[in-house]
């Protein structure tokens, strides 16, 4: 039985939080036992593990690495988290830890508690971290980050080729998909469900789903739709998902009212029932030019929902242009708002493209395949 110990940057319910979970509830338990580390109690994932049989522990850490605009922040979270390296380590002692699993690049004190208790470490990076535009940035350069990361690391594995470009001069990196549970596919909505969220019986209802700040695009969509609302005078624009930044909600109220949007531009928020309101949608738009992997956009395709989605990150490995969805050069609005109108105009174009995506998901990205792939890399590192 291999024991691991996987820290979670966060305690919320997010892209790489998901995988995560998707991963405890997945692996083979005969052959693996999992603990979670996450930083604060009370949060999502910690429910969610728990009813899946997984030990949790809380430890509170702040991210050594963060978003450029708190980049100063970095020295302080850096020896604040000692207490934390000290808390893990004695964890990975009492519980006869095998492997130290870190699910992010955002924290490091999982890799140092797992070099002081002198137990091998796993790196799974959901970022991208090289670029013009990295989501996260080290105080001291990428390519510091890059090395430190596989430095600490027997192995690093990334969530697709767009976050392995970091780590080009490192050797033994593995990409690993976040893949979808088999039967995933579309869901049935709730009767009154499209009322609710203000959307009426002809409306063409396009979506973006992410959390709310700058680099998801949502203030793009809103620039699109506003410019094709005299073409499409049925059309709505949903955002779906939590704040992550108030002042940038509060622009997209201002931007909604400039432009006579109201009624037209609905802010859902979170919504646990994503499911079934991705089954109302004519399109997911997908504007991000910060996702590493794209999870929404396998999940819309997985419902068989048409996909218009950034050619930036990783989105290109998931969407094939003409054949499982569209792809757009960049965010800009006129560029967005040419890429909706082609795939609202052409309905029975955009229903064959979003049937071959849904088989395009179940073939290429299984949960199940994925997980026994990290299974078996997972197993190596111990053995080695």
């Amino acid at each position: 039985m291999t024991r691991i110990l996987f820290v979670s940057h966060s305690a919320e319910l997010k892209g790489a939080e998901r995988f995560l979970l998707d991963v405890l509830r997945t692996l083979d338990r005969t052959a693996f036992a999992p603990r979670l580390v996450v930083p604060r109690p009370g949060g999502p994932l910690e429910k969610a593990a728990a009813a899946a049989g997984v030990p949790v522990s809380v430890v509170a850490f702040k991210w050594w690495i963060t978003e450029p605009s708190r980049i100063w922040k970095q020295p302080l979270a850096r020896l604040w988290n000692r207490r934390a390296v000290g808390t893990i380590a004695r964890l990975i002692d009492a519980h006869d830890v095998d492997l130290v699993f870190s699910n992010s690049a955002a924290v490091a004190v999982g890799a140092l508690a797992a070099r002081r208790a002198g137990v091998p470490h796993v790196w799974f990076v959901h970022e991208v971290l090289a670029g013009d535009r990295p989501m996260l940035r080290s105080l001291l350069g990428p390519r510091h980050l890059a090395r430190m990361i596989c430095r600490h690391s027997r192995l690093v594995v990334v969530n697709s080729l767009a976050s392995g470009r970091a780590f080009a001069g490192c050797a033994g990196v593995e990409v690993v998909y976040n893949g979808l549970p088999d039967g995933a596919g579309r869901a049935t909505p709730r009767p009154g469900l499209k009322g609710e969220l203000g959307l009426g019986p002809d409306d063409q209802a396009v979506g973006v789903v992410g959390t709310l700040f700058p680099g998801k695009g949502q203030r793009e969509a809103v620039l699109a739709t506003a410019s094709l609302a005299a073409r499409f005078p049925r059309l709505k624009l949903l955002l779906v998902g939590a704040p992550a930044d108030e002042k940038y909600v509060r622009a997209i109220e201002k931007l909604v009212a400039r432009h006579g949007l109201a009624g037209r531009v609905i802010l859902a928020g979170y919504r646990p029932d994503l499911a079934e309101i991705l089954a109302l949608l004519d399109l997911v738009v997908v504007p991000s030019t910060v996702d590493s992997f794209g999870r929404v956009a396998l999940e819309a395709m997985a419902a068989e929902v048409p996909v218009l989605a950034v050619a930036r990150g990783g989105l290109p490995e998931i969407v094939r242009p003409g054949e499982t969805g569209f792809l757009v050069d960049g965010p800009e609005p006129d560029r967005l708002a040419a890429g909706m109108a082609a795939v609202l105009d052409d309905p029975a174009r955009a229903r064959q493209v979003a049937a071959r995506a849904a088989q395009d998901v179940r073939r290429r990205f299984s949960l199940t395949a994925e997980v026994r792939k990290l299974e078996h890399l997972l197993e190596g590192c111990v053995e080695r």
